[in-house]
């Protein structure tokens, strides 16, 4: 018998399935497979966007830039309102619109968080389950790690053997092919007293150290292809997927979830499908809160302001948004060292590395993407400054934690910002992401029409303590372009602040050149969580549990980043597949239990 094909929401129209699972993205396709896994039990996946296999340029890592350019059709884009401390600029946030999510687009680095991080979430949720202890052996369940290198780079590196997992789906390594300039960055970040970091993902990420990646002989690894791909469809034949269709609401009678209404984008018809069991929400930090919203369980004055009757009154639900933010410092390179930036305006250069690809995956198109380096520092200036004085006593502890770093800096090749069609150019780029902002945004509705933009407010840089990360981050970029490694690589600065590079006293740039800089070019940190915040029962702006159950319903979980109760310093995409995994795990169990008593 052959696995199902994706479906239309009309193929569907009316019939009931034990589980519905709203949204195909990074968490949901590990749900989705977790509980197809069950025998005797219907699963429904539905997703906004295209089935995966439709765009075969997603599993080409040096294409990763490109795909986040130009594919519309597996993009959400969502615009947020003016933000007051960015000269009122409108930022614009991407995410993955098909089956796999942002795991299908996000540049593929895979960073675990500190081990604190993970102990402050169990603490924040009353629950012993999210401590680094315990969250390690999922995460090592996850991944078939490949501690492979080059010899020449295997110094800078040294992860053990009880860090990792060598059976899971994802496939981790170092990457099949390195990027030019990994050493001089490292030795950088050496000069500017950084230490070396011999394994990112051990629980304590601070210093500079190879970045692991899920990528696989020249392909990326990501929730579709690792959880959904064709041979775990065909052993689910209980798993039915309806993609190009958005979940709009829940239905629920007398405090219980009975179904889901869903828009056929392509068909611009409604239609509805019923749970038996229970419907878990995986749209995200931003579609999460939405379909809440819209089915009447969130704040009930925003409610009753749209006309929408409240199910459940839920104050926190689209609050309390966090996010890292990014800007980049961007140089004019040794023409000699290859750019990821001169691939794609030299045709000649784009067919041959298309040629190598199609042949054997490897060339410039395995390469760029696909392997690098991170840097997680602790910057002294910022525990000096003023504005650090000035935090809550809590909150100076939360930063103090020796292993929890105050910004990621990592190597790019191309520029990110700076415009030059020229392909004998090559440029580099040090992307800083800006690590424990403490500004919280917000996600809301515009209306009860599911057709309406969103409103997003990430509130960037309100915090004075945001806007110090901010400075003293670029400030430390700088100082590590300046080191002698550095030295006949970089020419010039393009894209930075308002300074003579060559020349200028770096510890004495002041605030204002600095901020001038920061308000024109920060932006979104791709990280987005904690609009539906897990806490504890008493926590008033709990959206749900530990266990991912909503509040004042039943039958209902939301099981993406939206229920991170912390930004965790890291890439968040792990926290992702781990929220899928527990989540899936966790219903599978109380399936489990339901059906054992009710035979008993």
């Amino acid at each position: 018998m052959q696995p199902k094909q994706t479906l239309s929401a009309a193929a569907i129209s009316g019939q009931t399935f034990d589980y519905i699972v709203c949204g195909g993205g990074t968490s949901g396709c590990v749900i989705a497979a977790g509980l197809a896994l069950i025998p005797d039990v219907s699963v429904l996946l539905i997703e906004a966007g295209r089935d995966s296999g439709l765009a075969p340029d997603v599993l080409v890592p040096g294409k990763y830039v490109k795909q986040l350019q130009d594919d519309k059709d597996g993009l959400w884009e969502l615009e947020t309102i003016p933000q007051p401390q960015l000269n009122a600029r409108k930022l614009v946030f991407l995410r993955g619109k098909q089956i796999g999510g942002s795991s299908a687009v996000n540049y593929m680095a895979l960073a675990r968080g500190p081990a604190a991080d993970y102990d402050v979430w169990a603490k924040m949720v009353g629950d012993d389950g999210w401590k680094w202890e315990n969250i390690l052996p999922l995460m090592k369940q996850l991944e078939h790690f490949d501690p492979k290198l080059p010899a020449y780079l295997e110094r800078f590196a040294a992860p053990r053997a009880e860090d990792h997992g060598v059976s899971g789906a994802l496939k981790i390594g170092f990457g099949d092919e390195m990027v030019p300039g990994i050493e001089a960055f490292i030795q950088a970040c050496f000069e500017t007293g950084i230490p070396l970091c011999p394994d990112i993902n051990s629980g304590n990420p601070v210093g500079v150290g190879l970045a692991q990646f899920n990528v696989r002989n020249g392909e990326r690894s990501y929730a579709a292809n690792a959880f959904l791909g064709e041979s775990a469809r065909a052993s689910r034949k209980n798993l039915t997927i309806v993609t190009e269709t958005e979940c709009d609401r829940v239905h629920s009678r007398d405090g219980v979830v009975k179904g889901v209404e869903l828009y056929d984008k392509l068909a611009g018809a409604l239609f509805h499908v019923y749970c038996r069991e229970q419907a878990v929400l995986c749209a995200g930090t931003f579609g999460s809160p939405r379909i809440l919203l819209l089915s009447g369980l969130g704040p009930k004055n925003t409610l009753e302001k749209l006309n929408i009757p409240v199910q459940v009154d839920l104050p926190g639900c689209g609050q309390n948004m966090l996010d890292h933010s990014i800007i980049t410092c961007e140089y004019k390179v040794n023409n000699s060292i290859p750019a990821h930036n001169q691939l794609f305006f030299d045709p000649v250069m784009l067919a041959k590395a298309e040629a190598q690809y199609a042949k054997d995956h490897t060339g410039p198109l395995a390469m760029f993407g696909s392997s690098g380096t991170l840097a997680f520092p602790r910057i002294q200036r910022l525990f000096e400054s003023e504005e650090f004085s000035e935090l809550s006593t809590k909150e100076k502890d939360f930063l103090m934690e020796p292993t929890r770093p105050s910004a990621e800096i990592w190597l790019g090749s191309g520029p990110s910002v700076f415009q030059d069609d020229r392909p004998s150019e090559s440029y580099m780029t040090h992307e800083l992401l800006l690590q424990n902002n403490l500004s919280q945004g917000t996600v809301s509705i515009r209306s009860n029409n599911p057709r309406d933009q969103m409103i997003v407010n990430p509130n960037f840089m309100n915090h004075p303590f945001d806007r110090r990360i901010a400075i003293e981050t670029v400030r430390l970029a700088l100082n590590i372009a300046r080191t002698k490694a550095y030295q006949g690589i970089i020419e010039r600065m393009v894209h930075g602040p308002n300074i003579d590079f060559a020349t200028a006293d770096l510890d004495a740039i002041s605030d204002e050149v600095m901020l001038d800089f920061i308000r024109k070019h920060l932006d979104q940190g791709y990280h987005s969580v904690s609009t539906c915040r897990m806490g504890k029962a008493s926590d008033p702006d709990a959206v749900v549990d530990s266990r991912f159950r909503v509040k004042g319903m039943k039958n209902l979980r939301v099981a993406d980043l939206s229920v991170c109760p912390i930004l965790t310093c890291n890439h968040t995409q792990i926290n992702a597949y781990l929220i899928g995994l527990r989540c899936a795990r966790e219903m599978v169990e109380s399936h489990k239990a339901r059906h054992q008593h009710a035979k008993l």
